[in-house]
């Protein structure tokens, strides 16, 4: 063990700190400056030994690697920047159920939710959609596009009727009744 200075309080610092104790500044293997030494710090992976079809069974990664990039996690269970799993957590997650900030796959939760069978999110798309914006054919939402639209799920609301005014054939929702597809049909029993 050596002592070095430290470049920004100039106080003696073993040469295997990773930050001088006085002033807290990142300090590399060898006592020297610390742009390299955080990046190693920042980042943190876990890869389970077990596997599955070649993936591990959990995969963990956070941070930046060596060279200051993400690297995705790939695994049954993925958690971490970018994640890849069947079961995907991050802040960009891909697989069979995705959760997190940006999210791709069959079930999809989060900010952007890209969904085949559900998406729920900020902004959601899938066959059900839920959230914000909602497209799907069946979406509910502030703003849905869909084949099967409403605020929700079941209940027949009149689409173009003003805040205050009186529902048609009695009040509430039981008295109100649909009209038929067809232009001069009465209401529907």
């Amino acid at each position: 063990m050596t002592l070095t200075r430290c470049p920004d309080c100039g106080r003696q610092v073993s040469d295997r700190a990773v930050a001088c104790p006085n002033c807290g500044r990142p300090l590399a293997p060898g006592g020297q400056d610390g742009a390299a030494r955080t990046a190693l710090v920042a980042g943190f992976e876990y890869r389970s030994e077990r596997t599955l079809f070649g993936w591990p069974l959990v995969h963990v990664v956070y941070g930046a690697s060596d060279n200051a990039t993400l690297r995705p996690a790939r695994g049954i269970l993925a958690f971490g920047n970018i994640a890849f799993g069947l079961v995907a957590f991050g802040g960009i997650a891909v697989g069979g159920i995705a959760l997190g900030g940006i999210t791709l796959g069959p079930i999809a939760l989060g900010g952007v939710a890209i969904g085949l069978l559900l998406g729920a999110g900020g902004i959601a798309t899938g066959y059900w959609a839920l959230g914000g914006v909602a497209l799907g054919a069946t979406a509910i939402g502030g703003v849905a596009l869909g084949a099967m639209i409403g605020p929700a799920a079941g209940s027949v609301r009149s689409v173009n009727r003003r805040p205050g005014s009186r529902a048609p054939c009695g009040s509430g929702i039981r008295g109100w009744r649909r009209r038929s597809a067809r232009p001069g049909s009465g209401p529907l029993p």
